[in-house]
């Protein structure tokens, strides 16, 4: 279906630039920047897609606080299992 869009001086530039590279045309350019905004943008707004894609915006934004969680989290966790072991022998 015809469809006209209205680009920015510099956004007409940048799509010129990347159908020279890829030997395209502009339209097959923009089909395909389109196609992928909308499997990247459409499947997480309608709650389809992967769980990943649909958090990807937040993902590492919170602080944990420590640095070094993943280097002690398996000494933690054997510290856990062995006091729950000493509590049951003594329970």
């Amino acid at each position: 279906m015809p469809m006209t869009v209205r680009l920015s001086a510099r956004t007409e530039r940048a799509v010129n630039a990347l159908a020279r590279r890829r030997r395209q045309t502009r339209s097959d350019v923009v089909r395909d920047a389109l196609d992928h905004y909308t499997a990247i943008n459409g499947a997480a707004a309608a709650g389809r897609g992967r769980p990943y894609h649909a958090w990807l915006d937040v993902i590492g934004v919170v602080s944990s606080g420590a640095g070094d969680r993943s280097r002690t989290t398996g000494e933690l966790f054997t510290a856990i299992v062995r006091e729950k072991a000493r509590a049951r022998r003594a329970g």
